[in-house]
């Protein structure tokens, strides 16, 4: 049975808009590029998950912004269809470093091309993140019928 997932990125450009914070994860078989992020828990919005994923991974406090992005996947291998929901925050306090260094290997600035390249991205990333256009995010609370 495929697991459906919830993942959260925290788009964090640098004072000149021109690269992204990005952790470096130690794999399995080899470590890779991300953006600071993770799989939201139960009980926690979008926001929340992206705030608490940004310490645990960078130890910057963040401010979420708005939804700059939307895209899904499935992972075969491990049977997960995961939601990717990229939102634009800012750092906000805090200091690098990160609560998982058997996990994380590097917190660093990016270009926003090799951004889009580490990630293994399409190329028309490289435009959205550029062009930094954004939606709101709405939370409706709980609604009962």
């Amino acid at each position: 049975m495929t697991v459906r997932k919830n993942i959260v990125y925290n788009v964090l450009f640098n004072e000149t808009r021109d690269q992204l914070l990005m952790v470096k994860n130690i794999g399995p078989s080899y470590s890779y590029y991300t953006l600071p992020g993770g799989t939201v828990e139960a009980g926690e919005t979008l926001p929340e998950a992206a705030i608490r994923e940004a310490k645990e991974e960078t130890g910057f406090d963040v401010e979420v912004g708005d939804l700059l992005h939307v895209s899904e996947a499935f992972f075969p291998q491990v049977d997960e269809h995961c939601l990717f929901f990229f939102f634009t925050s800012e750092i906000v306090g805090g200091a690098i470093g990160t609560v998982f260094p058997d996990e994380i290997e590097e917190i660093t600035w990016v270009s926003i091309p090799d951004a889009v390249r580490y990630m293994q991205l399409e190329p028309e990333y490289e435009h959205i993140l550029t062009k930094q256009q954004t939606v709101p995010y709405i939370f409706n609370g709980q609604i009962t019928h």
